[in-house]
Parts: C-alpha cells; sequence; structure tokens
C-alpha cells in the first residue's frame, strides 16, 4: 500500500479521538459513582430532578392562568358598641382674676353681694315614659380624688338604656313625659359643671343644661346665661377682646374619665399670634383650668382661640366682663363657634338705643358687633342679616369682609335698624363668627347698685350648626328672665315645638313654618324649656334673654348621636 492509500491522521482527527475517549472516561466514572449510590439514594436523586421539574411545570402553567382573587366585602361595618353616658360642660360663675403674672392658673375672687347662679336641666323621655339618667359634678382646678356625681334622674336598667327604642310602656301604652329642675349655686366655687346624661333604647338621652349667674352691683353687675357645650377634640372660641377695660378669661375643662392633653392656636388681627404656655396642658379627668386671654394676644379688639385635644374630650369657653371706668360695662360667656364656608350666627338683637350706647361710652366697640375669624386661608365673605320678613339691607360698609390668614376682625353693626336678626357669612373658605348684642342694664336704674345709670350688659352668640333630630333646650330660670326662641332657615322648612313648663309637664305641640331666608321668634309665656323637632330641615336656633339683671345669649345644641357602633373596613 502506498502513502496515498494509507494516509496520515491529520491533527483535527487527532483533537477529535482524544476529546471521545475523555468524554467516554468521565461517562464510566459516573456510572461508577452511581452504581455505588444504592437505589435509595437514585430515587431521591431522580426525585430532586422530577421536583424541579414540577416546580418548573406549576410556574409555567402560573405564568398562564393567574391565581382567582377570593370575593371580600371592603364595605364598612359597624362593630356594635354599648351607648355611652354623654357628657356637656356648663360653664361656670364669672369672677375677677387675681394674681399669676404669666395668666395660668388663675384664682379668682367675686365682687358682688348680691351675685347667684343656677343650673337648670330639662329632659324628655321616650315612647314609654323612660326620662335618662342624669348627674353633675363641679370640676375642680386641682382634683385629689375622682369626682363624685350628684344624681339628678334615677338610673334607668342597663336593658333600658341598651336595649331598642321603646315604642310603648309594657302595658302598650304611649307615655311623653319630662323632666325639669333647678338646682342653685350647683357648685360652691362658682367653677364650671360636669353634666352627664346617660342613653336610652341603645341612643344618646334627650337633654340639656344651662347656667346663669345675675348679679345688680359691682363690677360684674349684669347677667350671663350659657348652654352646656357637648366635650369635643376642637372647638374654636372667637370674639374675645383684650383692650384695656376688658377682662377675658378662657376656661378649659376635662369632664371624661381620660387625661387631656390640650393645645391652644391663637389668632388677632394680623394672624395667628405666637402665644407661649399654650401647648401641652395636661388635664386630670375631672380637672378644669383658666387663663387669662391677654397673656396669650394683649391688646387686641377681636381675638379666636382654637382648643385641639388628644386623649379625653373637652369643653372650653371664654367668660369676659368690661368697665367703663368704674362704670360696668357688660359680663358675658363667649361659647364654640361652628367653622364652615358658610356659617349662620342665629340671633342678634340691635337695640334702638345702640348708637347713644356707643356714643356715650369711652370703651372701643361698645356697639353691635360681628366677629369673623379665618380658620386659614384668605378669606372674601359677604354678610347678610335674615329677619322676620326676609333678608334686610346692611350698611355697605358691614356688607363685605376681605381677611388675612388666620386674621380676626370686626365689623360695626351699629347703623342697622333696630330688631332681631340671624347673621349668614358666606364666604369663599372657612370662618368662624360670633355677634354681641348690647343694651342698657336694666339694674342700672339703681345708682345704689351700679354706682352710675349708663350701665350696659352684653350678649354673645357664636356660629351654631344646624340642629338635628329631637332637642331639647332649657331656658334660663333666674332673675325673671324673658327667654326668646330665635329660629332661622336659608329655605323654607317647618319646626315643631313642644313647651315644657317649671314641673315637668308637657304643653301642646305647636308648628313653626319658616320662610326661607328669615329669623322668626317663638315665645311662649310660661316655657321653661322647649323640645324641638325640625326633620330633615336645615334650622339653627339661639335663645336672647332678657333680665332684671341684664342681657344674654346662648346657642341651642344638638346632642351628639353615638349610634350603636364604629365603622371597620375589612381587607388584606
Amino acid at each position: 500500500m502506498t502513502d496515498e492509500q494509507d494516509p496520515k491522521p491529520t491533527e483535527a482527527a487527532k483533537e477529535h479521538d482524544t476529546a471521545s475517549t475523555e468524554r467516554a472516561r468521565r461517562r464510566e466514572a459516573a456510572l461508577r459513582r452511581l452504581s455505588k449510590t444504592g437505589p435509595s439514594k437514585r430515587a431521591a436523586a431522580v426525585f430532586g430532578i422530577g421536583a424541579v421539574a414540577a416546580v418548573a411545570a406549576m410556574t409555567v402553567a402560573g405564568s398562564l392562568w393567574a391565581a382567582t382573587t377570593p370575593d371580600i366585602d371592603t364595605d364598612a361595618r359597624p362593630a356594635e358598641l354599648p351607648a355611652t353616658q354623654t357628657f356637656s360642660v356648663c360653664p361656670g360663675v364669672p369672677m375677677l382674676p387675681e394674681g399669676s403674672e404669666n395668666g395660668a392658673d388663675v384664682q379668682f375672687s367675686a365682687d358682688s353681694s348680691d351675685a347667684v347662679s343656677a343650673l337648670a336641666v330639662a329632659a324628655a323621655s321616650d315612647l314609654a315614659g323612660n326620662i335618662p339618667g342624669m348627674a353633675y359634678f363641679a370640676a375642680e382646678s386641682s382634683p385629689d380624688e375622682e369626682p363624685s356625681p350628684t344624681q339628678i334622674t334615677d338610673s334607668l336598667a342597663e336593658d333600658v338604656q341598651q336595649g331598642p327604642p321603646a315604642t310603648a310602656g309594657t302595658d302598650g301604652t304611649v307615655t311623653n313625659s319630662a323632666h325639669f329642675e333647678v338646682i342653685s349655686d350647683p357648685a360652691e366655687e362658682g367653677q364650671p359643671i360636669a353634666l352627664g346624661t346617660e342613653p336610652v333604647g341603645g341612643t344618646p338621652g334627650i337633654a340639656s343644661g344651662t347656667t346663669q349667674y345675675a348679679a345688680t352691683d359691682g363690677d360684674l353687675a349684669g347677667m350671663t346665661a350659657a348652654a352646656c357645650t357637648p366635650a369635643a377634640h376642637q372647638h374654636w372660641l372667637t370674639g374675645a377682646t383684650t383692650t384695656t377695660g376688658t377682662t377675658s378669661v378662657l376656661t378649659v375643662t376635662n369632664p371624661s374619665a381620660t387625661n387631656s392633653t390640650v393645645n391652644l392656636s391663637v389668632f388677632g388681627a394680623d394672624g395667628p399670634v405666637e402665644a407661649s404656655g399654650a401647648s401641652d396642658i395636661v388635664l386630670a379627668p375631672g380637672q378644669t383650668q383658666s387663663l387669662l386671654v391677654a397673656g396669650l394676644a394683649p391688646r387686641q379688639n377681636s381675638v379666636a382661640v382654637q382648643v385641639s385635644s388628644s386623649g379625653g374630650p373637652v369643653a372650653a369657653d371664654i367668660q369676659q366682663h368690661r368697665l367703663d371706668g368704674i362704670v360696668p360695662a357688660g359680663v358675658d360667656t363667649l361659647q364654640p363657634a361652628t367653622a364652615g364656608s358658610n356659617v349662620v350666627v342665629p340671633a342678634l338683637q340691635i337695640p334702638g338705643d345702640a348708637e347713644d350706647i356707643a356714643d356715650e361710652s369711652g370703651l372701643d366697640g361698645q356697639s353691635p358687633t360681628l366677629h369673623v375669624t379665618s380658620t386659614g386661608s384668605a378669606v372674601s365673605a359677604t354678610i347678610t342679616l335674615r329677619g322676620p320678613d326676609g333678608p334686610v339691607d346692611v350698611p355697605t360698609e358691614a356688607s363685605a369682609i376681605e381677611l388675612a390668614p388666620g386674621a380676626s376682625t370686626t365689623v360695626d353693626l351699629s347703623g342697622v335698624e333696630p330688631g332681631t336678626y340671624a347673621v349668614e357669612i358666606d364666604a369663599d373658605a372657612n370662618v368662624v363668627a360670633s355677634a354681641d348684642s348690647l343694651a342698657y342694664n336694666p339694674a342700672g336704674d339703681n345708682e345704689d347698685a351700679t354706682g352710675n345709670t349708663s350701665a350696659v350688659d352684653t350678649a354673645y352668640m357664636p356660629s351654631t350648626a344646624p340642629i338635628r333630630g329631637e332637642t331639647m333646650v332649657a331656658l334660663p330660670a333666674i332673675a325673671d328672665p324673658e327667654s326668646r326662641l330665635i329660629l332661622t332657615s336659608a329655605e323654607e322648612a317647618t319646626v315643631s315645638i313642644t313647651p315644657i313648663d317649671d314641673e315637668g309637664q308637657r304643653g301642646e305641640e305647636l308648628t313653626q313654618e319658616l320662610s326661607g331666608e328669615t329669623a322668626v321668634t317663638v315665645e311662649e309665656e310660661d316655657a321653661a324649656g322647649y323640645l324641638l323637632e325640625t326633620g330633615a330641615n336645615d334650622v339653627h336656633a339661639g335663645v336672647l334673654v332678657d333680665s332684671s339683671a341684664g342681657i344674654s345669649a346662648m346657642p341651642v345644641n344638638t346632642v351628639n348621636e353615638t349610634g350603636s357602633g364604629l365603622p371597620v373596613r375589612l381587607g388584606y
């Protein structure tokens, strides 16, 4: 054979044979190792390979068919909770502050020989005649033990408090009854009063309270009536004055069983006011604390205070009195105002001698005045007065206002025709408001009492929320009061009114029709209180009071509906 017939292997062929030999060697070595693992280990290896394949298959399947989300109802549902006792706070007696250079922890002393005070309470029964249980206690500036309430009406059995609303008594008879009571000097030192009302039929008891103070001599000559205010975590108070001759005292009270931490925000003519000592005020259960508003915002014609609390809800008010030299120039209580872009002050009295009072007074702002405060943003607002026959003319200078963010201002209403009105403020941002009426003090006719026949008295009314459902009103009961209920609505409305006499007897129900943009006066001669029902209508209500010791005004508040539970939303 020649070389051409038997050629030698090429370099590529040699490399191929070498690679084949190496692969065969590795395969034989692997087979020898596998033969040494035994059946169980081989099975495990095979199972591992199968598991990987199964996971891969499931991953592929999951990418092709998405998992079905189970149907879950995420709508909010009420978690059933028992109805609870509601608390309100009735302002204390006006006092003259003594000491306290920084304006905190004010101590008081009375300055009148004939000052009297009273707490009036009224309540309505359910259809079975069950009157809600009510009790009260005086708040303390330094409580050293839990408050011990004094019972006004008996507590009802637990099943009556928490059960379904009654449609009739056990004998099938429908019974509508009421309760009215006057408690003279309910606090030994004139402190605020915490009023607790138990539920009936799983809903808040229908009740209200009013505190009243009257004096015909001394620096605090005058009269003030104030509604007991439901405790809450936020309140706005507006209309305080801190100029020379005026003393304004802010009082904050915790009626709950839980500690409360209170923070104050103060607003003046130029907007928010930096105030020391206005944050992290801790109130124990049943504790009350007072501060001079001038210590927070001195030399201001109109001051607003926002009271915010965490922990237990609180109530707040401002007691204010003025002196024109040595002549009493008004005492009254500023109560919480409702905020909104459209707010209503339900009752304002402009007397026929308003201009004479302003001219003869040595004090600024001694005239019917509207106080308006922006709660945050810059505001443009228009002002409308509602009379018994509809809107009335307002002087051009009083018909519109502009406010900087957080600023407070006053509007002089002495140029308005004498009468009884409601005030509407329509704004492009949220505001709060109050209006003060004034009149010559009837006690001023007694020179031995006031020392001057030109003494006057004031009456503050805040902007209010519409009353809802059945609402009870307890009227003042001392100093020969004549109380007028003022009702106002932007649209046509119907109000059912049941008078309650001083024996707690219900009178005949009457129906009051309201035309839109009107303010109507209701005055029943023997009424010690009223039970009001407004249905779905938006009706605001207030009370104006004339007495032998002066004038006053107070809002009508609806008891907050607590419901049967808290909304709980389920989800994941």
